[in-house]
């Protein structure tokens, strides 16, 4: 027994500087096929992570210009439903019972001295009355004689939308024994508020 184990002790054979290099060079390749790996994994969740950044700013930019349009489809819709409610307002309406008639007499009233205390009230950019029949060829301002455009407010907002609307514009007037309303056919114009407008 000892004999043999001597034996195979004497038949074994001493590493050498090369033997130990050939053992050492699979694990460098594996070192460097494991960082290789894991620069390509970095890579695909820096590019991963990109393509979901970019995805979600588009989806933002979308999100933000719908927003806009609502905003701006809101503004609108209250400039369109302040042409009645200003029409109606008794500063302006003919009698209570009456939609979408001017007094003329008020009209007047407004846009004098009177009409600036209003200023702070007006949820809108600017307030135009124009007499559209009778056809009169130059524009007249109120209060003139002969007057035919009243200009209620303006806030001096240069880049502001306008609606309008035709409206009855009626003066009450006595004649020997009785009175009686003339009426013109005349047009209210808003002006809506841009947002970033100058105001």
């Amino acid at each position: 027994m000892e004999l043999t184990f001597s034996f195979l002790k004497k038949n074994k054979l001493p590493r050498s500087r090369k033997n130990y290099n050939s053992l050492a060079l699979p694990k460098i390749k594996l070192n460097k096929i494991g960082q290789m790996k894991i620069q390509q994994m970095a890579f695909m969740l820096v590019a991963v992570f990109i393509f979901f950044s970019l995805v979600a700013i588009f989806f933002i930019k979308i999100q933000l210009s719908g927003l806009k349009g609502d905003a701006a489809n809101l503004e609108r819709d209250q400039v369109i439903s302040s042409l009645n409610v200003i029409a109606d307002m008794p500063e302006f309406n003919c009698g209570s019972s009456q939609t979408l008639c001017l007094d003329e007499d008020k009209l007047r009233v407004m846009s004098g001295e009177i009409g600036k205390d209003y200023r702070e009230f007006w949820p809108v950019a600017s307030i135009r009355v124009y007499k559209v029949y009778p056809v009169i060829e130059e524009i007249i301002e109120c209060p003139n004689n002969n007057c035919n455009y009243y200009e209620i407010y303006d806030n001096g907002q240069k880049n502001s939308k306008e609606f309008s609307t035709f409206v009855s514009i009626c003066k009450r007037l006595r004649e020997e024994s009785y009175t009686y309303d003339r009426c013109e056919i005349g047009k209210l114009v808003v002006g809506m508020k841009i947002s970033g407008g100058n105001s």
